[in-house]
């Protein structure tokens, strides 16, 4: 067991730090306003299930003025430095932080205005499960906000698409995601019919592509790609004759393109958004 408690990995088999470069990496102002413009009107108490180190409350609660937040996440050791976090903000008053788990919500029947389940129904064996439990804390007429990713769907460029790297790290996600079953890393596109299935009326759906473009040699852009590979292989079982494969692709890719060639470089994945109500 690590000594520190920061290098444990979490359900998501992500230690805290790897989590929030994760957070880092893809939760920008462009995905800020996507959930901003699903919370409805009047909201009073937003539910973050799954928090983390409730990056939610550090992006939304600075423009929702009048809103409470409760965060509920099964790891006490996030949870712990989500607070320390939220301590230092001038609206920590109004956010609040639970120990819970998606399918078995520490909160009454009816007592949310609206949930976000961001990254999270991925992880949870039974996704459906979680959504019912959703469903009994919101009120009626309630809005669910649930985004959820296809991590089958990183794409690589680098002055145009690194077919041979993006094709390498779908093998490796491929094998990861059959490792994990039921758990499911691709749940995205499914996720519409996950909250119909739980009861919901969808009122919006759509993707929304995260990631980032620079201007880099190839080798800093690949090193980065490398690190990546390193985190979506570590703490997780899967096939390391594929990791290694990839690794390879990585490597002739950089050799070809010249590891010195200024270009630019952009990794992309696919989040699914879905609004709904609950009836």
């Amino acid at each position: 067991m690590p000594e520190d408690p920061a290098a444990e990995r979490g359900l998501d088999g992500l230690t805290a730090a790897e989590l929030r470069a994760s957070r880092r990496g893809f939760w920008d102002e462009a995905f800020t306003a996507v959930l901003l413009g699903l919370v409805p009107p009047g909201a009073a108490r937003l539910l973050d299930v799954g928090c983390g180190l409730a990056s939610a409350a550090h992006a939304l609660l600075p423009a929702l003025p009048a809103v409470a937040y409760l965060g509920v996440d099964a790891d006490e050791g996030r949870l712990a430095s989500a607070r320390v976090a939220i301590a230092a903000e001038p609206w920590a008053t109004r956010a609040e932080l639970r120990a819970g788990r998606a399918a078995r919500l520490p909160c009454a029947d009816a007592a949310v205005d609206v949930a976000l389940v961001a990254m999270t129904l991925q992880h949870p064996p039974d996704p459906l499960a979680a959504l019912l439990e959703i469903a009994r804390v919101l009120r009626p007429s309630g809005r669910l906000v649930a985004v959820e990713p296809d991590n089958l769907s990183n794409l690589f460029y680098f002055d145009g698409p690194l077919e041979e790297v993006t094709a390498a790290f779908r093998g490796v996600a491929t094998e990861l995601r059959r490792a994990r079953h039921p758990a499911d890393p691709a749940i995205g596109p499914g996720l519409a019919s996950l909250v119909e299935r739980a009861g919901f009326t969808i009122r919006a759906l759509f993707p929304h592509l995260v990631g980032g473009s620079r201007r880099d040699t190839a080798k800093a852009f690949l090193d980065r790609v490398r690190q990546v590979l390193a985190v979506m292989a570590s703490g997780r079982p899967g096939n390391g004759t594929l990791v290694a494969a990839c690794r390879a692709a990585i490597d002739r890719t950089e050799a070809a393109l010249g590891p010195g060639r200024v270009g630019y470089g952009s990794q992309l994945v696919t989040l699914f958004v879905c609004a709904a109500d609950r009836p």
